[in-house]
């Protein structure tokens, strides 16, 4: 059987009223909270747990109290029989709604203004890109962040608030998803990033936020740059392979290395975007994830890929994008296997044993997946000069050089030695043609 008893929990003047309602045998719930009123010690009755009648405030004060027991069982009874999970939010809750304070309304609710925000999607303006609505995958995107925000809301059996997304908040789902979840620190990073952008837009629709929303913060990890070089990328196409599924994927991967193009780009090219420019051939493509339009000259090592099927870049190996590129990234490591591609190389891989992800050095065909593709073709241009940065940036669609240099992992030291090794080679070059000049000069004559 519940019971409610009041008490006070200082000896200070004025001091805050608790109600204490303990849930019936069995049911292991002790709940604290503070009932809005205040009492002064010296005028509260510890044999009724009420404020003593000594004076007309004091009765009014037991009146209310003994109003808000009422109140609290008649909708415990209420809501314990729909099946409601009595804790204590619950408590604050009842006693928010005995006060007349406002009882939230659907949307101010974090699950329920996640589906919202969902629902709203298709239907949104982007400016940048002159088009409404967003594609599937930046759906699927938000979907997977409000059915992780519903986890943990199981997870600490509390419904949260829109306004509850404050720095506490932050701490404790970071924690849930690295040390529960056992996610990577790269996508933890990026889940609290979407949902500061579901709270802000709910803070531009009206809906009560916390102040400390504008300091809760995602993060990104600088990921770990596996690069294949020239000579390893001429290996693996060198490698002859029993499977047909990993001859696909060899190609594939060589295509990737000289596209430049990111999985999602890569696996929608077909030759009918292939379009001849004043003799020269390209692969036109609007990239889906930055609705950049990029426009790719076709390499040799691409062309001698393409004769080899009539024109025709090779099979898929899904019809959906997604499924193709699991595929990709399960068979590329075995193609680079087979090919011994495995010099030990930092990076970061799920271990089964730990569930989480461990950094430290692995054989590189480990860490073979598709984005390899993009970064070797970033990478391994960059490193030759007669590539200037601009024309990179035209073919991977990054849009600032320092966003290019972050991505292959340049350092300023890189530069440095870059622009050492520059001036070193025009001093030599200066140094050689001033002792060249000095072999020529003609000796003066001189008459006797």
């Amino acid at each position: 059987m519940a019971t409610i008893k009041y008490q006070l929990q200082s000896d200070k003047p004025n001091s805050p009223i608790y109600i204490r309602f303990t849930l019936g045998s069995g049911k292991g719930k002790d709940l604290k909270r503070k009932t809005g009123y205040i009492c002064n010690p010296q005028d509260w009755s510890n044999s009724t747990n009420f404020p003593k009648t000594n004076t007309a405030q004091n009765k009014q004060t037991q009146t209310n109290l003994k109003s808000l027991e009422s109140f609290i069982f008649q909708k415990f009874n209420n809501d314990n029989a729909k099946g409601t999970i009595i804790n204590g939010d619950w408590l604050v809750e009842a006693i928010d709604l005995f006060h007349g304070r406002k009882e939230p309304d659907k949307l101010d609710f974090l699950i329920e203004y996640g589906n919202h925000f969902i629902e709203r999607l298709p239907y949104k303006s982007e400016v940048k890109n002159r088009k409404m609505g967003v594609d599937k995958r930046t759906i699927t995107k938000y979907q997977t962040i409000v059915n992780k925000l519903s986890a943990f809301q199981d997870y600490k059996k509390k419904k949260f608030l829109v306004k509850d997304v404050n720095l506490d908040f932050r701490e404790d789902f970071l924690k849930y998803l690295l040390n529960v979840d056992k996610i990577s620190n790269n996508t933890a990073g990026r889940y609290l990033s979407h949902v500061k952008t579901i709270v802000v837009d709910a803070r531009k629709n009206g809906i009560e936020t916390s102040p400390q929303i504008d300091n809760f913060k995602g993060f990104e990890v600088e990921a770990d740059k596996v690069i294949f070089t020239f000579e390893e990328i001429e290996k693996i196409k060198n490698t002859h392979f029993e499977n047909e599924s990993y001859n696909l994927t060899k190609d594939w991967f060589v295509i990737g290395c000289y596209l430049g193009q990111r999985a999602s780009d890569l696996f929608r090219i077909t030759s009918k975007m292939v379009e001849s420019i004043n003799g020269f051939d390209f692969v036109s493509i609007t990239q889906r994830k930055t609705g950049q339009f990029v426009q790719i000259p076709i390499h040799n090592e691409v062309r001698k890929i393409l004769n080899e099927r009539n024109g025709e870049f090779p099979p898929k190996f899904a019809e959906n994008l997604e499924s193709c590129t699991t595929l990709f990234n399960r068979y590329i490591k075995q193609v680079c296997r087979i090919a011994e591609i495995d010099d030990l190389t930092l990076g970061s891989l799920h271990d089964e044993e730990t569930g989480r992800y461990e950094r430290k050095e692995y054989p590189k065909w480990m860490l073979a997946s598709s984005h390899s593709c993009r970064r070797s073709f970033a990478s391994n241009f960059y490193a030759q000069r007669e590539y200037p940065t601009p024309l990179l940036m035209s073919v991977t669609g990054h849009t600032t050089e320092s966003m290019f240099l972050t991505y292959i992992g340049k350092k300023p030291i890189d530069y440095a030695l870059q622009l050492a090794q520059i001036w070193s080679e025009k001093a030599t070059e200066q140094e050689k043609q001033k002792s060249k000049e000095i072999k020529l000069t003609p000796l003066k004559l001189v008459n006797e």
